[in-house]
């Protein structure tokens, strides 16, 4: 069976189980925050390991003796996931420009003075500097704002303005995980769980990301972002089957 055929197999069994009871739900989404929070802070290269993160997470404010700006990240990576809940509970309300950028102002709240602006300059993870003209940028997300008006919500549209905001860089820093939170966002207001990075997963994912908008060959990641999903699904189905949110002892999918 395809891959697309077996996504489509288990959105429709996580259909059927829904709705589930809120133990499981807060089990799921608890599970997700931490996950998503690591993979985020991993990709922005922020040097916290998965216990760090899971101790300022569940403390809720800055620990003593550790980086204050890491920590913020992270808090603030909680209120962004927060503020995509809330977007996806509003499927009326469109997904546009602005929405990308209340997610960054949101993720480099107090760390970044450009947060939620765009740069003026190279993106800092743009060794290379091939990012787009910073003269271009407006145009660029203004036709991406248009071009998700006019689009269905669903793992392909996901996975494309994801590719369109990575080719774009719009931001000095944080371009990875605000195209992450644009992307899960898009499907969960299709009723789709998130997509995770997992640590074993991360160069391929940046590669096959740097690979979609340097040579236009989008295939590769796109089956990625499905295999992200695949398993995002099964996280869920088995939670739900068990009947919390703790399918397993280790990372979630």
């Amino acid at each position: 069976m395809a891959l697309l055929d077996e996504i489509a197999e288990k959105k429709r069994a996580l259909d059927a189980a829904r709705p589930l009871p809120q133990e499981v739900v807060h089990g799921i989404a608890d599970r997700f925050e931490l996950d998503l929070t690591v993979a985020a802070a991993a990709l922005e290269e922020i040097p916290l390991k998965r216990a760090d993160v899971k101790a300022i997470l569940e403390r809720g404010s800055i620990l003593r003796h550790r980086g204050v700006e890491e920590q913020r990240f992270v808090l603030n990576h909680r209120a962004a996931l927060e503020l995509m809940a809330r977007l996806s509970f509003d499927p009326s309300g469109a997904v546009t420009e602005r929405t990308v950028t209340a997610f960054h102002a949101v993720l480099y709240r107090g760390i970044e003075d450009e947060a939620g602006k765009y740069r003026d300059g190279p993106p800092k993870d743009d060794p290379a500097e091939t990012a787009p003209d910073p003269a271009k940028l407006r145009v660029s997300m203004s036709a991406l704002s248009t071009w998700m008006r006019k689009s269905d919500a669903g793992p392909d549209t996901a996975f494309e303005a994801h590719h369109r905001l990575s080719a774009i860089r719009p931001f000095h820093a944080g371009n990875r995980a605000t195209a992450l939170l644009l992307c899960n966002l898009i499907l969960n207001r299709a009723g789709y769980p998130p997509v995770v990075v997992q640590a074993d997963d991360r160069g391929l994912y940046l590669d096959l990301v740097e690979r979609a908008w340097s040579v236009g060959d989008k295939t590769p990641f796109r089956d990625l972002m499905m295999r992200f999903l695949s398993q995002s699904l099964d996280f869920c189905l088995e939670a739900a089957g068990k009947g919390d949110g703790e399918a397993d002892g280790g990372e979630a999918p």
